[in-house]
């Protein structure tokens, strides 16, 4: 009996989310598909809405895209086609960046800006270490089922606490 517990309450939450889910579709206006309103959205000066459709026949496809708080950016598109037929679409979008009248940086704040990377790397590297070499990391491991990800969760845990202990090191 205790084998088939685990199983059967994964494939009740699994049927009970679904349920939810097919419940919130069907409360939905537009015959299930949650209504867009854009004028609902919170804007600023530096914000940006886009709406992209494709109908073809029946079947209608709708990209809906907002940017909060967004700069002047730069968007680089491209495409490649595959030897399979198929092709590629890559979007990359940039922060343009222009230095508060034309200042360059100074030699020694450059040395600070490497100097604290530095630290931070180094800094990370030894939390990412220290956990993994403590009973702890073992212990975690251990744990059935989430293990694995427990473990995961406690190395990044350290590793950032490790940058954030070094990068206070290093004062400019």
């Amino acid at each position: 009996m205790k084998e088939n517990f685990l199983p059967g309450l994964l494939g009740l939450g699994l049927i009970g989310s679904n349920l939810f889910s097919l419940t919130l579709l069907s409360g939905a206006s537009n015959g299930g598909i949650p209504s867009l309103d854009l004028s609902r959205l919170a804007t600023t000066e530096n914000s940006a809405s886009q709406v992209r459709y494709t109908k073809d026949g029946d079947k209608l496809e709708v990209m809906v895209r907002h940017n909060m708080h967004s700069p002047k950016t730069v968007m680089f598109s491209t495409q490649k086609e595959k030897f399979s037929g198929k092709t590629d679409y890559s979007h990359k979008e940039y922060i343009a960046h222009h230095p508060v009248d034309n200042a360059r940086l100074t030699a020694e704040y450059l040395q600070c800006i490497k100097d604290k990377g530095s630290a931070e790397g180094q800094g990370e590297i030894v939390g990412q270490s220290l956990i993994t070499s403590t009973p702890a990391s073992n212990f975690l491991t251990g744990i059935p089922v989430v293990g694995w990800i427990a473990n995961s969760i406690a190395v990044k845990k350290a590793g950032q606490a490790g940058k954030n202990i070094a990068g206070d090191f290093v004062d400019c």
